[in-house]
């Protein structure tokens, strides 16, 4: 399995409300559309600490595919090109406000 998990951050001006709807009924679904998605899982988040050195994070996705092709394959595709135009209203497009990183090792606890 390869996942990605994605830290976003909205614009400041988009209301929490309205920046969560957004994600779950118009950006999330447009990855179901990609045959290659696994799994999609979106996490709203709310900090609990605010010490003003960055921003709050608003979300983290998790998006899994069977490998690095199947991936590769599914970001080219036009649901996902649908997608990244939606986001431009509502997230940041820099690094601070969208964030990818690909998991290499999961270290499970409990």
């Amino acid at each position: 399995m390869h996942t990605l998990l994605t830290v976003i951050r909205k614009k400041p001006e988009i209301a929490t409300e309205e920046f969560r709807r957004f994600m779950k009924e118009d950006y999330g679904p447009t990855y179901l559309e990609l045959p290659q998605t696994r799994a999609y899982v979106q996490y709203f988040l709310a900090d609990l600490a605010i010490d003003d050195a960055e921003d709050p994070i608003d979300a983290i996705v998790q998006i899994s595919f069977d490998s690095v092709e199947q991936m590769t394959e599914a970001l080219q595709a036009d649901s996902y090109q649908r997608a990244h135009e939606l986001r431009q209203a509502y997230m940041r497009e820099t690094s601070v406000g969208i964030h990818s990183a690909v998991v290499e090792e999961t270290n499970r606890l409990v």
